[in-house]
C-alpha cells in the first residue's frame, strides 16, 4: 500500500510532477494507513476461524476419507460434523474442536449386528420393530445403536461389537 502511495505521489503529468498540498498528503497517508490497518485486522480475525476448521479438521478429514463427495459441515458446541457420501453410503465423521477424530457413524441394516445380539434383541424385545441401526466406529471400536419402536414406546439399545446388549435410552 505504501508503494502505491509513493508511486501516486511521484506521478507526472505532461512531464510535470503533480503537486499535492502537504496537508492533503498527510491526511491521505493517515487514510491509507487506517484502511490498511482495518483490512489487516479484519482479515486476520476471519482467517483464524477458517484456519481452525480447514486446517485441523479438514486436513484430518481429507487424509482419512479420500474420495468423499458432497461434504457438508456442521458445527456445534461439542463437536464438528462432516456429512458426506463415500462408496455409495452416507457417512458422518465427528471431530473435536481441536481437530481430533471422535468417530464415524453410518446407517446399517439390522442383520449386520452380531448374531448373538440379534437373538437377544428378538427374545427381549419381540414386540418391537427395529426403526434404525447406527454403527458408530471410534478408532476401530464399533458399537451399534438400535432404535426400537412398539406403538408409542421407544427403546434405544447399545450393542457392542461382541454382541453385548444394553439399554441406552428408553422413552415412553
Amino acid at each position: 500500500m505504501v508503494c502505491i502511495y509513493i508511486w501516486f505521489i511521484n506521478l507526472k503529468f505532461d512531464n510535470e510532477p503533480i503537486q499535492i498540498n502537504p496537508k492533503k498528503r498527510k491526511t491521505m497517508k493517515k487514510l491509507m494507513i487506517a484502511a490498511l490497518l482495518v483490512a489487516t485486522i479484519g482479515t486476520s480475525a476471519f482467517a483464524a476461524d477458517v484456519k481452525n476448521l480447514s486446517y485441523r479438521v479438514t486436513t484430518n478429514f481429507e487424509a482419512k476419507f479420500t474420495g468423499a463427495k458432497n461434504v457438508t459441515w456442521t458445527e456445534s458446541a461439542n463437536f464438528i460434523k462432516a456429512t458426506f457420501e463415500l462408496n455409495g453410503e452416507t457417512v458422518e465423521a465427528y471431530y473435536s474442536g481441536d481437530g481430533e477424530s471422535i468417530g464415524t457413524s453410518r446407517k446399517v441394516e439390522f442383520k449386520t449386528l452380531p448374531l448373538n445380539a440379534i437373538s437377544k434383541i428378538k427374545k427381549s424385545y419381540g414386540s418391537y420393530t427395529a426403526k434404525e441401526v447406527i454403527e458408530f466406529d471410534r478408532d476401530g471400536e464399533k458399537n451399534y445403536y438400535v432404535s426400537l419402536v412398539d406403538g408409542d414406546k421407544q427403546e434405544i439399545l447399545e450393542v457392542s461389537f461382541y454382541g453385548n446388549v444394553s439399554s441406552f435410552r428408553a422413552t415412553k
